[in-house]
């Protein structure tokens, strides 16, 4: 599917909600099941192995940082469809497909900033790739919100937290 076509808030669906829900615990239901019969089986040896599996599993998903893994790895597997986005806009083709989900979210002073929504927040706010024509250093964290020339991720100010290559940075 091309991403450009579906952001991901329009992309979970209640019926996807209940379906993780549901894996969820068929999951947890797993693990218990393999943790008795490991039980019944091996008896401390056994269930010691099994417990020190979930845990390193848990402190992995726990300690990862999955906003950096989700920007890095979405970015390196559509770079030809940034690139094509940062074609059409600076071609100026703002009715392309392509281009048709990126909104500017500069307030139109120094250079263009262009915006691909990956997360909505309810009732405002939103995160996603940004594209900047120039530095985006005026707008990094460190530096204090100017009322009149920010970045306005659909009600929130965001600020561009993590380099991603070619202009593209994910701003949050």
């Amino acid at each position: 599917m091309n991403y450009f076509a579906m952001t991901i808030s329009r992309a979970i669906p209640l019926p996807l909600i209940v379906i993780t829900g549901g894996a969820w615990l068929i999951g947890a239901a797993a693990t218990a099941v393999a943790a008795l019969l490991t039980w019944r089986r091996l008896r401390w040896p056994g269930l010691a192995a099994c417990a020190v599996t979930t845990v390193a599993v848990a402190v992995l998903i726990a300690g990862t940082n999955w906003t950096h893994f989700y920007a890095t790895t979405w970015y390196a597997t559509h770079r030809s469809e940034f690139a094509a986005v940062t074609r059409t806009i600076s071609d100026g083709q703002r009715d392309s497909r392509l281009a048709a989900g990126a909104s500017r979210i500069d307030n139109g002073h120094d250079q263009p900033v262009w915006f691909l929504t990956a997360w909505t927040g309810i009732p405002d706010c939103a995160a996603g790739f940004a594209h900047f024509a120039g530095n985006p250093e005026k707008y990094s964290p460190n530096h204090p919100v100017d009322p009149y020339d920010y970045l306005d991720g659909q009600g929130c100010a965001v600020h561009p937290t993590l380099d991603l290559g070619e202009g593209w940075w994910w701003v949050e």
